[in-house]
C-alpha cells in the first residue's frame, strides 16, 4: 500500500512539469515533489526558519477589544 503522504504522479509527468514552489527562506524555486524539506528548498532554509519563530520574530498580534464580537 502507497505511503498516504505521498501523491501519484502521472506516467507522462517528468521533471521538468513537476510543481515547484518557492521557498519561504531564500525565494528559490524548488520542486514539490519528493522534497522532505517542503515547502523550504533545504534542511538549513527549514532551520532558519524555525529559528526565527523560535526568537519570536514571527508574531500573531494580540486581539483587541474592537476585535471581539
Amino acid at each position: 500500500m502507497p505511503d498516504p503522504g505521498m501523491v501519484a504522479r502521472p506516467p507522462h509527468a517528468d521533471r521538468s512539469t513537476a510543481r515547484q514552489v518557492t521557498c519561504p527562506t531564500c525565494r528559490s524555486k524548488t520542486a514539490w515533489l519528493g522534497n522532505p524539506q517542503r515547502p523550504f528548498c533545504s534542511l538549513a532554509c527549514r532551520l532558519i526558519d524555525l529559528g526565527l519563530w523560535l526568537d519570536e520574530r514571527y508574531r500573531i498580534p494580540p486581539r483587541t477589544e474592537d476585535d471581539v464580537s
